[in-house]
């Protein structure tokens, strides 16, 4: 028995086959994930926190409407329009204390400025420094709100000095009744308004992970949470373009730094600015990266212990399947008192017990086998003392013979001739196969004994390609079949036959005919003939039967006996043999 290499081994397949069938899911599982699920989680987290967005913008563009209508309120009030067109009129007190009735209404408003040609009242905090300055954005309106960048302005409270942050709603004072413009109004409002307004968008301190923060159409920093990049432009970032172009709209920008960043954005419809919040994509995708990383885990350990069984598994079954193959290897090397240790009562054990009993059923055999062949040895041993007999028939007939010669008597030579003849081949146990030349002697010899007895009424020839004629073939085939020809031929109606052997090879087959001009054979004789093994009156049954059994024998169930005859025309026995099987033999 060869050794088998580790790749054929059957663990070595079964721990193949058991990382396949894992593989193929856990592999299908991942690139679904990974393709698919992820894409649509991320979709909808990248939604949320869109729509987390807009909410921030819409809260904020609310807090700028209502600030916008407080304006209008201010410079449409008839009061204020009054003073303004009779300034001269009214002290700069009287304005301070009207702007404050407006102020005192509002929480959020730090301070109100009312910018006339030659006056400036205020109300609200106290600004230190602060020089009246008007945007060229502002001068150039004709009445509508303008929203101004966030600036830095000193304030006192109490006795003490701040530094603050302010961004500024202001407006053209036009008395639209007359079309005259009186100055500028404006409102300082603290940047942590803003910040308030998206601080619920900020998550794990300022810059960790996320960036949130307002700036104008132009990419200023309005509000943010480092108070340090107010006032700094965006226009530098990789998604600025994209979110500044969009003049209304909300969405999302996905660009990279080092890492893979997106950037979500809303319009605030109240004067254009945008709210935008920028985060990395893994802490956006954090959860959902946590549960490809419990998928991962789970699929390792799904892994792990799939293999552990398998490995168990395959220890398991195969164990005994080795030790069945040693106990193979011992009968190999002739140990047939070698048997396998049954423990297991499934197939496994069931196998174990058949190779017992296989190995008990081979010890049978070969004792059976020794024993015929010591049989076979004494029955040689028997037929060659037989032969001992034929050799001492053969000298008796020889001298017959002689005598006969001598006395003139030719046919009775002849007929012990030929009967010498037929004894040898017969007689002869060391040759099962003789060649078509040597077979057709022997008819021929036959023949000349059965033309004595029946007094030359027999008429014989033959026809045989030459190429046949070294074929070898079964001793004693065609002997029987003639002689049934002549039994049958030769009844007391009938005094004399004509019997034909022809031979041919067609169809790498040898085809040998037996034609006789019999009276041919009753169809129930026939069967007989092919179906009895046994027959104690007529003995050329038997001999056609064994003839038809030992061809089948040495060619196959193809071959062997076809009888063909019709009442009172004759008959044809062909006799079918392989070519191949009926090698040449040399001539003796």
């Amino acid at each position: 028995m060869k050794k088998i290499k580790f790749y054929n081994a059957l663990r070595v397949k079964l721990g193949m086959f058991a990382i396949i069938l894992i593989a193929i899911p856990v592999i299908a599982i991942a690139i679904s994930y990974s393709k698919t699920v992820k894409k649509i989680i991320q979709n909808k987290y990248t939604e949320s926190e869109t729509q987390s967005v807009y909410e921030a913008g819409e809260k904020i563009d609310f807090l700028l409407d209502d600030l916008e209508e407080f304006s209008t309120l201010i410079i449409s009030n008839s009061t204020l329009l009054k003073m303004l067109e009779h300034q001269e009129q009214y002290s700069q007190d009287e304005f301070n204390n009207v702007l404050r009735t407006f102020i005192t209404s509002r929480d959020d408003i730090e301070s109100i400025d009312l910018i006339l040609d030659h006056n400036y009242y205020s109300a609200g905090v106290n600004k230190i420094g602060t020089a009246v300055q008007i945007s060229t954005e502002l001068a150039k309106s004709t009445g509508q709100p303008i929203w101004l960048p966030t600036t830095h302005k000193l304030i006192e409270i109490l006795s003490g000095k701040f530094d603050k942050l302010y961004f500024t709603l202001g407006r053209k004072v036009i008395n639209f009744n007359i079309l005259k413009d009186y100055g500028y109004l404006r409102f300082d409002l603290e940047e942590t308004i803003l910040q308030n307004a998206y601080s619920g968008l900020v998550e794990n301190g300022p810059g960790e992970y996320t960036e949130v923060f307002i700036c104008d159409d132009r990419g200023r920093i309005i509000s943010h949470s480092n108070k340090i990049k107010i006032g700094q432009s965006i226009k530098g970032e990789p998604y600025a373009n994209q979110v500044l172009e969009d003049k209304e709209g909300h969405n999302y920008v996905l660009y990279k730094t080092d890492t893979d960043q997106i950037a979500i954005y809303s319009t605030i419809q109240s004067n254009g600015w945008k709210i935008i919040k920028t985060l990395s994509t893994n802490y956006l995708y954090q959860e959902i990266n946590q549960i490809q990383t419990y998928l991962i885990l789970g699929g390792v350990i799904y892994v792990a212990v799939i293999l552990l069984f398998m490995i168990i598994f395959s220890i398991r079954y195969t164990e005994p399947m080795m030790k069945m193959m040693t106990v193979i290897k011992k009968v190999e090397q002739g140990d047939l008192t070698a048997r396998t240790e049954i423990q297991s009562k499934d197939e496994i054990g069931q196998l174990g017990i058949s190779l017992n009993n296989m190995i008990g059923e081979m010890q049978v055999l070969i004792d059976k086998l020794v024993k015929e062949e010591q049989e076979k040895k004494e029955v040689e041993l028997e037929a060659l003392h037989a032969q001992i007999n034929p050799h001492f028939l053969y000298n008796t007939l020889n001298t017959i013979k002689w005598m006969a010669k001598i006395q003139g008597n030719t046919s009775v030579s002849k007929s012990i001739t030929a009967l010498i003849k037929l004894l040898r081949i017969s007689t002869n146990l060391g040759r099962d196969m003789i060649s078509l030349r040597e077979e057709l002697d022997y008819v021929e010899n036959y023949i000349i004994i059965q033309k004595l007895r029946f007094n030359q009424a027999i008429s014989f020839s033959k026809s045989i390609e030459e190429e046949c004629l070294d074929l070898s073939v079964p001793k004693l085939i065609l002997q029987p079949i003639v002689e049934n020809s002549i039994i049958y031929g030769l009844t007391d109606e009938r005094q004399e036959i004509d019997i034909k052997i022809s031979g041919f090879i067609s169809n790498n087959k040898l085809i040998i005919e037996i034609q006789d001009d019999g009276p041919g054979i009753e169809e129930e004789v026939l069967n007989k003939i092919l179906s009895s093994s046994t027959d104690k009156n007529k003995f050329s049954k038997v001999g056609i039967n064994n003839v038809n059994h030992r061809i089948r024998l040495y060619c196959g169930n193809e071959y062997g006996i076809n009888i063909k005859t019709k009442l009172g025309e004759g008959t044809l026995v062909q006799v079918v043999l392989s070519v191949n099987k009926m090698q040449s033999v040399p001539l003796t």
